[in-house]
């Protein structure tokens, strides 16, 4: 049904009113949104927060599935970030094309491309139990956009991600989300130095061996975990 723009559970004046009040409680709004009229929803109550003077601090967009360009532009205007669940595109990417939106509107799922063209952070998701992919399988599947049921097929070659800002999306990037910079998310003098040890540099392997690199130590605030 081409009419059918999906579930609001919350009507936009609650959701208008949940950013402000939340906001000053001292909370971070995390909204949940998937779809583009759910994103819209999101992106108004910040804009009429932000208006109204209220300091809605680092606002943040769970899944953020099915972006338009204009909302992409409006969410760097408005210092909006994103997580995405990558796994979203990796097994149940056919799915979206063939079953449920028709492959012009899949391949706005998680837009990890056009979001770091656009200068707009995201970071990468599971959302536990949904998926249980490991930190590097999300790299590897936010830089290869490949369908678990036909790996040799890419949803949206232009919305792959570069290594590098897949990197960033499960360091810096959330650590920034989080407003947790000043201790995690990167090597830095006066950090927690936790870190990974990897068998190989996901920066120069295939992008399809990423999800192969094994893990041979893990750190914890400098002492050896694993």
């Amino acid at each position: 049904n081409t009419d059918n723009l999906g579930l609001a559970y919350m009507s936009q004046t609650d959701m208008d009113q949940a950013v402000v009040e939340g906001t000053k409680r001292g909370g971070q709004m995390a909204m949940h949104g998937n779809g583009n009229a759910a994103i819209d929803n999101i992106i108004s109550a910040v804009q009429k927060a932000r208006a109204a003077g209220v300091d809605v601090v680092r606002p943040r967009i769970e899944h953020c599935s099915i972006t338009e360009d204009d909302q992409i532009a409006k969410m760097k205007e408005l210092d909006i970030s994103c997580s995405f669940l990558i796994a979203h595109v990796l097994y149940w990417g056919a799915a979206f094309r063939d079953t449920v939106f028709g492959e012009e509107k899949a391949v706005k799922l998680d837009r990890a491309g056009s979001f770091e063209r656009a200068g707009v952070p995201y970071s990468l998701h599971t959302d536990y139990s949904v998926s249980v992919l490991t930190p590097l399988e999300m790299v590897e599947a936010a830089v290869t956009r490949a369908l678990f049921t036909d790996p040799e097929t890419v949803l949206g070659k232009d919305e792959r991600a570069s290594v590098e800002m897949a990197l960033r999306a499960v360091t810096s990037v959330a650590a920034f989300q989080l407003l947790s910079e000043h201790e995690i998310g990167s090597l830095e003098i006066g950090k927690l130095a936790d870190f990974v040890v990897l068998d190989n540099d996901p920066l120069t392997v295939e992008p399809g061996e990423i999800a192969g690199i094994r893990v041979l130590q893990t750190w914890v605030s400098g002492q050896r975990a694993y």
